[in-house]
């Protein structure tokens, strides 16, 4: 008869798998935190029963495309410098800071 080879199994399942509380103590925030992160979409996780699961690399995907800094993506690389649009709401309607206010904006 004929002998199988054995080849190395490999498979993405061998990824590391991250609870909740990891990922937020990786990112030193509350796991509240994380769960807002990923019912929002900015972070995967995959729902098992009543808790989620993180990957590895979607961590450290998450983490990349919010490090700031000057890193160009390709496809800033790729796009034609251009000016900056001009200002085409009137006047009465460009958002403005209410006093001591640093989040809120008010229309008027």
């Amino acid at each position: 008869m004929f002998k199988l080879q054995e080849k190395p199994f490999t498979t993405k399942m061998q990824e590391k798998f991250l609870t909740t509380e990891q990922v937020a103590n990786i990112l030193q925030v509350h796991p509240f935190t994380i769960l807002k992160f990923i019912k929002q979409g900015k972070l995967k996780g995959i729902k098992l029963g009543r808790v989620y699961r993180i990957k590895e690399s979607d961590v450290e995907l998450f983490i990349e495309e919010r490090t700031t800094g000057v890193k160009v993506s390709k496809k800033e690389a790729n796009k034609p410098e251009s000016s900056p649009p001009s200002n085409s709401l009137p006047e009465h309607s460009i958002p403005r800071k209410a006093d001591g206010d640093t989040d809120h904006y008010y229309i008027i």
